[in-house]
């Protein structure tokens, strides 16, 4: 018995990545939102922020 259709679909394993328009919709759809933030936070900044 042959299997014709597995090495096609083999060839087509990855990882899925979703397009960033579609997720930023899929985010305001739930009532999330999409922080853009372009200010890098170092260590120490972070670590005040989040001390307790």
């Amino acid at each position: 018995m042959s299997q014709a259709g597995s090495s096609s679909e083999n060839q087509y394993q990855g990882s899925f990545k979703p397009k960033m328009d579609n997720f930023e919709t899929s985010l305001n759809y739930e009532g999330l939102t999409y922080k853009k933030s372009s200010k890098s936070t170092s260590i120490q900044e972070l670590k005040r922020k989040y001390a307790r």
